[in-house]
């Protein structure tokens, strides 16, 4: 498996995949995401194409898309809460 490293090596690289549809991880990119031996990563494809990404990216992507700092959720509960008492007083 040969690897040609394009641009910035810790950032891009192209990479041939084995027979056994192995691919190696070049080490710079490997050093600059602190991947060590053993860590498990995440493969997945979307609309880009392709991704790899080590468990504790894909958790904070996943946290980041739940959770807005700028939306309180005490507030978000009180405000629905209040808008259903409303429509309960209307409907009566």
């Amino acid at each position: 498996m040969s690897t040609t490293l394009i641009d910035d090596p810790s950032t891009s690289a192209v990479l041939t995949m084995g027979d056994r549809g192995r691919i190696v991880i070049p080490q710079a990119m490997r050093e600059a995401a602190d991947l060590k031996p053993g860590d498990k990563l995440i493969l997945f494809r979307d609309d880009d194409g392709i991704r790899l990404m080590s468990r504790d990216e894909l958790e904070a992507k996943m946290w980041s898309r739940l959770v807005r700092p700028e939306v309180s959720l005490v507030d978000e509960l009180i405000a629905d809460r209040r808008a259903e008492a409303r429509r309960d007083l209307e409907e009566q």
